[in-house]
């Protein structure tokens, strides 16, 4: 056995033994709460730990417009990667997403998959394999992870299945961290909406006016004081509050 093989293969053998402690890592890692761009960045590290072969990793999500954006990832490889991906409109993170199905490509030097998106990887990259598995957000494509390596063929039938199974539980840490994250936005729209209409309330009453008068005058202030509406809002509330100044 070479020295390079000996390396590889003790490389894999860590990484094999570490698949079990990286899930429960993880798993804690996440349990707290974490924001979507934090569980991301979570879930790419995970990845290059316990997943055998892959040397880069990143998790891609497809925005409202319908554009995929590397929300995290494990260095400039993976960024290049995504960018390339864009650019040429093909390549395993886009085709694993559309069809939620996972895509591997082992080994990009010979007959790839996606020949545009190959040869301009090989071009600036060292990565010579690439996986790519699917995130299904709450029944709907959401986008992928993307798993890179440096050597062809460095992805096994083993690796691939921690990996399926990695994005399995990337895509319901994810969906929860979006929903913790929508639903702390409603609160906050709600609060806001409220102090505003209260604000208005207490201007449609001291000054005789009628509603949309006094959306008015606070729009009108917010400008001229250049403060934001709620703050503005929240000020007015508060002095006429019983001991407000």
């Amino acid at each position: 056995m070479t020295e390079q093989m000996a390396e590889v293969a003790g490389e894999r053998a860590g990484k094999a033994g570490d698949v079990r402690s990286g899930f429960d890592e993880l798993a804690r890692l996440l349990r707290d709460g974490r924001t979507p761009q934090e569980t991301c960045a979570a879930i790419a590290s995970a990845a290059v730990r316990v997943i055998g072969g892959c040397d880069h990793a990143g998790v891609a999500m497809l925005s409202p417009d319908g554009k995929f954006i590397t929300v995290s990832s494990t260095g400039p490889v993976v960024d290049i990667a995504d960018e390339i991906q864009r650019e040429v409109g093909e390549g395993p993170c886009l085709e694993a997403s559309a069809e939620e199905k996972l895509k591997h490509d082992p080994d990009l030097t010979h007959q790839p998959a996606w020949p545009a998106y190959a040869a301009r990887l090989l071009e600036q990259t060292p990565v010579r394999a690439s996986l790519a598995c699917p995130l299904v957000l709450a029944g709907r494509r959401g986008g992928a992870l993307n798993l890179f390596s440096e050597r062809a063929h460095a992805f096994t039938e083993d690796d691939v299945t921690n990996a399926a199974l990695l994005a399995s539980f990337a895509s319901v840490a994810v969906a929860a961290a979006l929903e913790r994250e929508q639903a702390a936005q409603l609160r906050v729209a709600l609060d806001t909406n409220r102090t505003i209409g209260a604000a208005i309330g207490i201007l449609m009453a001291t000054h005789r006016m009628s509603q949309e008068d006094a959306f008015r005058m606070l729009a009108t202030a917010s400008q001229r004081l250049n403060r934001k509406l709620r703050d503005l809002a929240a000020d007015i509330v508060r002095s006429d509050a019983p001991g407000g100044s």
